[in-house]
This record gives structure tokens, sequence and C-alpha cells, in this order.
């Protein structure tokens, strides 16, 4: 191992062979060279043809270069002194024990790993799941995996919007050109965890059942249209989203749904008081919630009810209900 200021153009950025590192932010680290230059040596492996791949210390390498620099300190390993996997490792560890790798970073290791150095399955749940922070889990094996293939607007958005496993693996699921028209979508609307998942089903369900496309879901139902407004707060343009995803999905529940409601509103209670049902009408039982913090509030709901009743509004509603 020797150490040495290195040229930058001698360094071979573009092998990524032991490369794990996505969407990286260099601002920081550049008003930090920019300030002291790189305090901690990069690593390079020098290969038979003379060219020196980087070990570890990418996002070093690729900040002097954008601030102009022309050569950063390194430990340079002769190839035959490390190898290629060897290499790999060191990199992964000294990652792994400095920061928190992203979900697409993970995946990335979890594939050159198998792929490229023949790590079994089994090694890969019991050592190096664990390394990283993840569970020994075949299931988040397979998952972490199935990120690799997706496209990189998709890879970008996964690590930005901080995406649970989970979720990612839905998106994954679909193919490139699915991913691409859902992107248009998820970026406008910017959903939770568990409001994606739900959107996903409800595209998911409605291809199937239509015999289309993800994408001819999105042209046919004018999907896109509905989050296409700049104006809309997110939030909105979800609640429209959903509404309208499961209009499609479940017409007659949808129909259900707003005539019971139009039934509630007949009621006509009094601010703070809301009637709760089971969505899907299985449930028989109803629940009445009533906030209040004076006598005379109580006083005007049990008026309300009263009247309600008299006029057989109550009837009327669990009549509905039960048929």
């Amino acid at each position: 191992m020797l150490f040495q200021y290195i040229s930058i153009d001698n360094i071979n950025v573009a092998d990524d062979s032991f490369r794990m590192t996505f969407l990286p932010d260099l601002e920081a680290l550049k008003v930090s060279i920019r300030s002291i230059g790189v305090v901690s040596p990069i690593h390079l492996r020098h290969t038979a043809d003379g060219r020196y791949q980087i070990i570890s210390g990418y996002k070093r390498v690729l900040a002097s270069k954008e601030l102009g620099k022309q050569t950063v300190p390194a430990l340079i390993y002769e190839h035959v002194d490390i190898s290629p996997i060897h290499s790999f490792l060191h990199n992964l560890h000294d990652n792994v024990f400095s920061r928190k790798l992203n979900l697409i970073e993970k995946a990335i290791v979890v594939s050159k790993l198998s792929r490229i150095y023949g790590v079994p399955e089994e090694e890969l749940v019991e050592r190096y799941l664990p390394l990283m922070g993840e569970g020994k889990s075949y299931k988040i094996l397979h998952q972490l995996t199935s990120l690799v293939e997706v496209i990189e607007p998709v890879k970008t958005y996964i690590v930005r919007s901080e995406l649970p496993l989970s979720s990612a693996a839905r998106i994954a699921e679909f193919s490139p050109s699915a991913q691409n028209a859902l992107l248009t979508i998820l970026e406008s609307v910017k959903p939770s965890a568990s409001k994606l998942n739900e959107l996903l089903d409800l595209i998911r369900e409605i291809s199937a059942r239509d015999g289309i496309s993800v994408e001819d879901v999105l042209v046919r139902y004018e999907l896109i249209a509905i989050v296409a407004n700049p104006l809309t707060a997110p939030q909105d343009k979800i609640r429209a989203l959903r509404q309208t995803l499961k209009g499609i999905r479940l017409p007659r529940l949808m129909e259900k749904q707003t005539e019971f409601l139009k039934l509630i509103q007949e009621l006509e209670l009094p601010e703070g008081a809301d009637l709760k049902v089971d969505p899907y009408f299985e449930d028989p039982s109803m629940k009445l919630e009533y906030k209040f913090d004076a006598p005379e509030e109580l006083e005007l709901l049990v008026a309300h009810l009263g009247e309600a009743i008299k006029k057989q509004q109550w009837k009327k509603i669990f009549e509905w209900y039960r048929a």
C-alpha cells in the first residue's frame, strides 16, 4: 500500500465496480474540501492496465473534480494485493459504519454481492442484511433485489421520498413503462406509504378488471388531469384521486356511500357531531361522536336527535342501512 497525491485524470471514475453510492449530496463535502481540502485519503486499486479503480472515496473524488482540483490524497493498493471482492467489502464497511445507506444503495450492495461476487442468498440474509441495518429475511432480500431493475427516475423518487422498502418494492412490481407513467402522479401528490399502497392496489385492480395496461388506466380515466393543477394542495389531489379510483373500482359502493351521506345530512346534526359507520357497510353498528364543552351544546344535540326521531329520519336511516 502506497500513499501519494494522484492526478484525478488518472482515476477511472467511470469504473463503478466497487461503488454503491446513489444520489450523493456533495454540497456539504464541497464546502469542507474548499475550506481545508480532502482530509481522509481515498483508497484506490491499481489495475494491470495501469488505471486506478476507486475502492472508497467516490464522493470525495466527484466533489474534488467539481471544484477543479487536480489531485487528491490516496492510499494505493496493487491489484495483486487486494481482490475485487475484498475491495468491494472494504468500501461496504467504510460506508455502513460512517452513514446510513439508502434503499437503492442497499439494493446495489446485495445485487453486486450476488451477481458479481457469487455470494449465496443465505449469507446475504445472515450476514450482509444485518450489516446494513435490515432484518434477516429472504423477503427483504428479494424486495431489495427488485429495486435494482426500477427505472432511474423512480429510484430517485424512492430515495428523495424516503419510501419504506415495502412501498418501494410495490412500485418495482410494475413494468418500466408503467413506472414511468405512475411517476407523474406520484410526484404530484406525494402520498404517504399507506396512501401509496392503496393507490397502487386500486390502479392494479382496475387494470386487471378492464384487461388494459396501467398506462391505459391513467389515460382512459384521465387520472393525470386530476393531479395536474399546480395550485391544488397535494392532500386535496390525493383525496380526489382516491375518490375517483374507488368510484371506478367499486361504483356501486360509491353510490351507496353518497346515498348514505345524503341521509346523514338530512339529520341536520349540530357542528361537532359525527356519525361513523363501516365504509363497506358490512358492520351493522353505528357510532355517534360529539364534542362539546357546555351544557347548552349537549342540549342542542339532544334537541336535534329528538327532532330527527319525530320525523322518523333515524328510522329511515336504519331501514336503508339494513337493506
